[in-house]
């Protein structure tokens, strides 16, 4: 468990590869710990189990909860259980949020001249659909000349084509997670859009509502892993990490990428999954 990368995304979400891909990424990068933490979805995780099994990695499962609308707070949750009827009641809820987003975007972009075929986009997202996706296919027929432009042009907020989503807050998410034995994880702080005594005291909150750790080594926070570091141990809260890994050429990491800064990989990471198992 000596090389951790404990945030990984396959095609279930907004990944480019399955999940036997993925695991063969991951062997490859020499890493023996991994969790696939899709965008608020396990649809890929019982699959992810099996591939890590035949290939004799140790396997976390995870997921990725979108919270505080257009805030982009992202809380991971380690050790769920994919069969358990509150977490997948939830998960359906957003799934149903998400496509009537995707919905609302798709004509808003069609009264710009931008036909998408949204059902075929939907059908084809797997079980977390998102504007990932249609920008891809903005991208395929000539409409952006990358993903980037398709968000700064035309989908990010402000822009003709924004369409806001409904998403629980951080608290709520961070209850369920915990109520439901699982390890709530605060993601890669340093993308969140607020000053930080703003944000310091929403960590007080959200620790009140059950956080439990705090993704630290994550390439958004890269040049303040020891800042970030230091918060989280004060505070009594786990330190984790990972790439954050969607697909070679992706605006993310690669896989295993923060393993070298991360000093404390091995004792963080057996922390996480000793209480991850045990909850």
């Amino acid at each position: 468990m000596r090389r951790p990368d404990l945030h990984l995304h396959t095609l279930a979400s907004d990944g480019k590869y399955d999940v036997w891909q993925v695991a063969r990424m991951v062997q490859r990068a020499d890493v023996t710990l991994f969790s696939i933490t899709d965008h608020d979805t396990m649809a890929a995780l019982p699959e992810a189990a099996d591939a890590a099994y035949e290939r004799g990695l140790a396997f976390l499962p995870g997921v990725e909860i979108s919270t505080e609308g257009d805030e982009e707070v992202h809380v991971l949750g380690y050790g769920v259980r994919y069969d358990d009827p509150a977490l997948n009641a939830f998960f359906q809820k957003m799934r149903q949020n998400r496509i009537d987003r995707v919905r609302e975007t798709g004509r808003k972009l069609a009264a710009l001249g931008m036909e998408l075929p949204i059902d075929e986009i939907i059908a084809g997202a797997g079980s977390s659909v998102g504007r990932p996706h249609l920008a891809r296919e903005m991208v395929r027929r000539g409409y952006a000349k990358d993903t980037v432009e398709a968000f700064d042009r035309f989908m990010g907020r402000g822009k003709p084509a924004f369409a806001p989503r409904f998403t629980p807050g951080a608290p709520e998410a961070i209850a369920l997670l915990k109520s439901r034995g699982v390890v709530p994880v605060l993601a890669h702080p340093g993308e969140i859009r607020w000053p930080l005594d703003c944000l310091l005291q929403k960590l007080d909150e959200w620790q009140e509502a059950g956080l439990m750790g705090l993704e630290v080594y994550h390439p958004a926070n890269r040049g303040h892993y020891a800042d970030w570091d230091a918060i989280a141990r004060k505070r009594g809260l786990i330190v984790t990490g990972g790439s954050d890994f969607h697909g070679e050429g992706a605006n993310h990491g690669q896989i295993g990428e923060t393993i070298q800064e991360w000093p404390g990989a091995l004792s963080d990471a057996w922390k996480l999954y000793r209480i991850a198992q045990k909850s």
